[in-house]
């Protein structure tokens, strides 16, 4: 969720933290847009520390809870942490989300669907993730471990007549979805919320089944490769780079198949734009520090939705786009950024108003 704080200006990023050696607290109100939820108002928290291991180098742990209310009437809480433990044996993450009265837009199935097709619906979801995993070898970090994640939509408010009432797709009415399966991380990023050298690779597969106790059965692969060079290593001009797929195969919920969009991958466009069993798509940022604690951005991506039959290189969607970066917190390295994204030709663009980086 995109984020920014209300006081930065006013208490000069000299937020409220512990002085613990190995730990840091931030709270702050926060002020935030997106095209999904408009204006919003709340509070973020964040806490950062190390599980110090005497000989081998263990990066930051973190973990934040934000809880926002937004001018279109959605109350929004999304807790999330990324914890290693020490010597990074253990990689643990985790995200959470919890969504009342949360309106949204629904355009039809597809990578070509008119905008005219938009359909306003309304509901209610909670959903929780969570993977561990176990370093297979002593001195690379490569985690194999297991997935568990559970969504349900409810409340479904649909305009009789309209898209989704007439098309009845799976999850029109409400969903349940409890999936399970292995993970395979390789991670040497060398800082979690802002890298500026090293690399990414996320795999995940994941199976939803009614013997769960869900309500629907699908399969996702899920596949994540990021790189990070730092091209001026003296002033840190960070190049980051992005490989982003989800396949989804079965009976899925129409909230649960890939979408293009938002404030994570393809800025540019409302998130669930276009949506389909299959996403891929490329995203690059160059990054660059300006003046003390401002730097700027300069960013495009390459995508689309699509089905197992329709897989070529036609319909290809794109965006681009720049925005600002302000410090909060030099020794992790920590963001607020303002984005304005160019992507669906039926817009004049985007702002994204965020906490951290998008990847």
């Amino acid at each position: 969720m995109a984020v920014l704080s209300s006081q930065a200006v006013a208490q000069q990023f000299r937020f409220w933290s512990d002085t613990a050696k190995n730990s840091r607290r931030i709270t702050l109100p926060i002020l935030g847009y997106s095209p999904e939820t408009h204006f919003s108002v709340g509070a973020l928290a964040v806490a950062l520390w190390k599980n110090q291991h005497p000989t081998i180098p263990t990066r930051t742990s973190n973990a934040e809870l934000v809880i926002l209310y937004t001018s279109r009437q959605q109350l929004i809480i999304l807790p999330r942490y990324t914890i290693f433990t020490k010597g990074e044996n253990y990689l643990i993450e985790g995200l959470g989300q919890a969504l009342v009265d949360y309106r949204d837009f629904y355009f039809g199935r597809g990578n070509a669907t008119p905008i005219s097709n938009r359909d306003t619906i309304m509901y209610d979801a909670v959903s929780f993730e969570n993977k561990i995993g176990r370093k297979v070898f002593k001195k690379r970090k490569l985690f194999l471990g297991m997935e568990a994640r559970a969504i349900q939509y409810y409340n479904v408010h649909r305009r009789p007549g309209r898209l989704l009432d007439t098309e009845k797709i799976t999850g029109y009415n409400g969903s349940s979805s409890i999936g399970l399966g292995p993970t395979l991380t390789w991670d040497k990023r060398d800082n979690i919320v802002n890298p500026s050298s090293g690399f990414f690779w996320d795999v995940r597969y994941s199976m939803y089944s009614k013997s769960l106790g869900g309500t629907v059965n699908y399969h996702r692969l899920l596949i994540d490769f990021r790189k990070y060079i730092n091209v001026v290593p003296r002033a840190r001009h960070i190049a980051a780079f992005e490989l982003f797929g989800n396949f989804v195969r079965g009976d899925a919920p129409f909230k649960e198949l890939s979408e293009l969009g938002g404030a994570r991958i393809m800025r540019g466009y409302y998130r669930g734009r276009f949506r389909d069993n299959y996403l891929t798509a490329f995203q690059a940022e160059y990054r660059m520090p300006v003046y003390k604690r401002i730097g700027v951005v300069a960013f495009a991506g390459l995508g689309k939705v699509y089905n197992p039959t329709e897989v070529n290189f036609e319909g290809l969607h794109y965006s681009y786009g720049g925005g600002i970066r302000v410090t909060v917190n030099k020794r992790e390295r920590l963001n607020l950024r303002l984005d304005y994204a160019l992507g669906d030709p039926k817009y004049l663009g985007y702002f994204y108003l965020g906490f951290a980086e998008s990847f």
